[in-house]
């Protein structure tokens, strides 16, 4: 176990002299193995080492007498010692999670208070038959593919880093390695119950595949380490792409253009949804399986314009035409009042801005963002709101009438800007403008015009 151990910490590169390496020790043989091999060795890597234990008062007087074997054998061996107690069943049931992910939560919390600089370093005991474990145990439950399987050699927590350097050797080397150093570990009861998957991976299928490849956990490692390099890379292309896709960014909503989203290649593809999603969600972000991520594809690669997808906590995806609005929470429908607009005079909708006045100048030319009306004509009061279900539009250069949301269909308008879209309505209910879409053909100007009424919008971004 020495060598290897030795290989692997210089290899990555794991520790540098001045480092404080504080191992996380649990008093079973993994942990206990890396606490003795770091005490041993701290004269050759030129570091401090420091124990720290959590006890998570789950098995009762187990778990005591797990403390205080941890804080005695620290005593015999002149290693500091630090200890942490938790309330893991407390902590489960006020935030409705599971006993496992409850302990892990707050001992990671202490572990990254733990390191509060950049050469401390936390180990833990993770071995090579854990990460067969676990690399199994994520293929089969399904997650997303676009992280590499299995646990890191190193990463980053708090100011400093966790490392692994048992991933490279066998459950069987570190009980051997205890023997030969008279270590005599604990043992945690629960390590045998069928309840857990991990277990059941651990007693019944890492057995099986041990017999056809003894060398499975090198293989394994070395498959999670290639893995995590090709990862890396196609990860930050997809962040390049991602800038040019965006449209428009706020803290719960995206927007992507489709067309530049399926110019990219598939991979690419894929992480830029994991990207979005993960942005969303933030640093709480939920199990995003590969399900989640062939949902949002599988939308976007239909010939459908319009359709719509609902995620974990609340996210929906909703396409419309050339965009993608990726929303966390419920859409926001606007709710308008139905608005005068006094002649002369101005109103606010949303992010629009309509201002009228009126003029006996007979020869102006509309602009796109205008509507110039015959003042008789009109029928005051000019009511600006947004569409409703059986608006009929009496079209410019058009024979008869043509639905408002037809319209809005026609002129590729996103479902969600139809619901913000204002509308100008006269006394009887005709719509005269659709702003910057189409005006009606009612008040038009004509030979008797005497004074007219010259409307404008405006519409601010966002």
């Amino acid at each position: 176990m020495k060598a290897d151990v030795h290989n692997f910490l210089v290899k990555h590169q794991l520790i540098v002299k001045g480092d404080t390496v504080y191992v996380a020790v649990s008093g079973g043989p993994d942990s206990m193995a890396l606490l003795h091999y770091m005490q041993q060795n701290r004269n050759i890597y030129g570091i401090d080492v420091i124990a720290c234990h959590v006890n998570h008062q789950l098995r009762g007087s187990e778990s005591e007498q797990d403390a205080d074997y941890v804080r005695r054998f620290c005593e015999e061996y002149e290693i500091e010692y630090i200890e942490k107690r938790i309330d893991v069943k407390e902590y489960a049931k006020k935030h409705q999670v599971g006993t496992q992910v409850a302990a892990r939560e707050l001992r990671y919390r202490w572990f990254e208070e733990v390191l509060k600089n950049p050469t401390d370093k936390l180990v833990t005991g993770h071995h090579g038959d854990d990460q067969v474990e676990t690399m199994l145990m994520k293929m089969v439950r399904g997650s997303i593919p676009l992280h590499t399987y299995g646990i890191p050699v190193k990463r980053k927590l708090g100011n400093g880093l966790i490392i692994r350097p048992l991933l490279g050797i066998t459950k069987a080397k570190i009980e051997q390695y205890c023997i030969e150093a008279t270590i005599n570990p604990r043992r945690d009861s629960s390590n045998q119950s069928t309840v857990y998957t991990r277990n059941r991976f651990r007693q019944d299928v890492l057995p099986l595949l041990k017999k056809e490849n003894h060398n499975l956990h090198l293989h394994m490692q070395r498959q999670n380490e290639w893995a995590q390099d090709d990862h890396q890379m196609l990860m930050d292309l997809a962040k390049e792409k991602l800038s040019a896709i965006i449209t428009k960014k706020s803290e719960r909503n995206v927007t992507i253009s489709t067309k530049a989203f399926l110019s990219i290649g598939v991979a690419l593809q894929r992480r830029v949804i994991h990207l979005i999603l993960n942005y969303l969600y933030g640093k709480y972000s939920p199990f995003i399986t590969s399900i989640h991520i062939e949902q949002v594809l599988n939308m976007l690669e239909r010939e459908k314009t319009s359709s719509e997808l609902h995620l974990m906590n609340s996210l929906i995806v909703r396409r419309d035409y050339d965009l993608c609005h990726f929303s966390l929470g419920p859409l926001n429908k606007m709710t308008v009042q139905a608005q005068i607009l006094n002649v002369p005079g101005k109103v606010s909708v949303g992010s629009w801005e309509l201002e009228s006045f009126v003029t006996e100048q007979l020869d102006l030319k509309e602009d796109h963002h205008q509507i110039i009306l015959d003042y008789e004509e009109m029928n005051e009061p000019l009511v600006v709101r947004t569409k409703q279900p059986h608006d009929y539009i009496a079209a410019r250069g058009m024979v008869g009438t043509k639905k408002v949301g037809r319209l809005f269909i026609d002129r590729k308008i996103s479902k969600q800007e139809r619901e913000h879209w204002p509308i100008l309505i006269n006394a009887k209910g005709e719509v005269l403008w659709v702003p910057l879409l189409h005006r009606s053909r009612i008040a038009n100007l004509n030979r008797h015009t005497k004074k007219v009424v010259v409307i404008s919008c405006k519409r601010r971004d966002g």
